[in-house]
């Protein structure tokens, strides 16, 4: 027995029922409603992924489905992170279906949250229920500064491939209040990824000094540290959506981290 079942075990003792053909009848109706429930959840599913290859992963009763992004690699990268701060819980903002939220519930028993704005989140969600992942959950909203406020800190926060949808929709100033809001969640490391202006469809809505590989490294690292982090150090790359050219992963720690620390050595002396 783990040392979860164990302590679950311990705070609900067994409860010693007589049996009887009541009883019995009852968990073979329960048993019953949800096999129906989980029919009903994978012909959903379906539905939903009708549509075609979703951008992330999903993966439904043991079945892993084809995907547009090249996922593997960041999730290397992402999953190390999670070994290297010891993280607990984890936020993705612009989750997509939710796959790398899903991950770290099962392979780094972390309580993971994910939040989309598009309806692209119901497709992995169904599959999440369907499968019953524990520790996980995403959620449908639309991400504003104040928004991202009303949130609590966690370990990691996920931001991948977000901020030039937000830069082209409302500017990079918009983009940089995101950040600043986002930095205030962020109790451990940001891991962060943009689109690049080498990619034909952000070519003209990023600054042209961010064009090729060292560019586009500058301008993320002056970006991060502008808007509350520090530390920005480049993790690894992968093809972008379009496969065009590489997008880099990125960390980076939050720079009031370095004064809440400075403060406790400071008491402690």
């Amino acid at each position: 027995m783990t040392v979860e079942r164990t302590e679950i075990a311990q705070a609900y003792p067994d409860r010693h029922r007589r049996r009887s053909l009541g009883n019995r009848i009852r968990r073979i109706l329960r048993g019953l409603r949800w096999r129906f429930a989980l029919g009903l959840i994978r012909s959903a599913f379906r539905v939903a992924k009708a549509g075609g290859r979703t951008y992330e992963p999903v993966e439904i009763g043991g079945r892993r489905f084809a995907n547009v992004r090249d996922t593997d690699e960041r999730w290397r990268a992402v999953s190390q992170v999670l070994r290297d701060y010891d993280v607990k819980n984890l936020l993705d903002i612009g989750c997509a279906e939710g796959w790398f939220v899903r991950r770290a519930a099962t392979e780094h028993n972390c309580f993971a949250i994910g939040i989309e704005a598009t309806d692209t989140v119901i497709v992995g969600e169904l599959a999440r229920l369907h499968d019953r992942v524990q520790r996980a959950a995403t959620v449908k909203a639309f991400m504003t500064p104040e928004a991202i406020r009303s949130l609590p800190q966690f370990d990691v926060v996920l931001c991948l491939s977000v901020l030039h949808h937000v830069i082209r929709a409302f500017g990079i100033a918009a983009a940089e209040q995101f950040l600043r809001a986002l930095a205030t969640r962020v109790n451990k490391v940001l891991v962060f990824e943009i689109g690049t202006a080498d990619e034909t469809s952000w070519m003209s809505f990023l600054p042209e000094e961010s064009q090729g590989q060292q560019g586009q490294e500058i301008f993320v690292r002056e970006l991060l540290q502008r808007c509350g982090f520090r530390n920005v150090q480049v993790i690894a790359e992968s093809a972008a959506y379009h496969r065009e050219v590489q997008r880099f992963l990125f960390t980076a720690e939050p720079a009031r981290r370095v004064t809440q620390d400075k403060l406790e050595s400071l008491q402690v002396a």
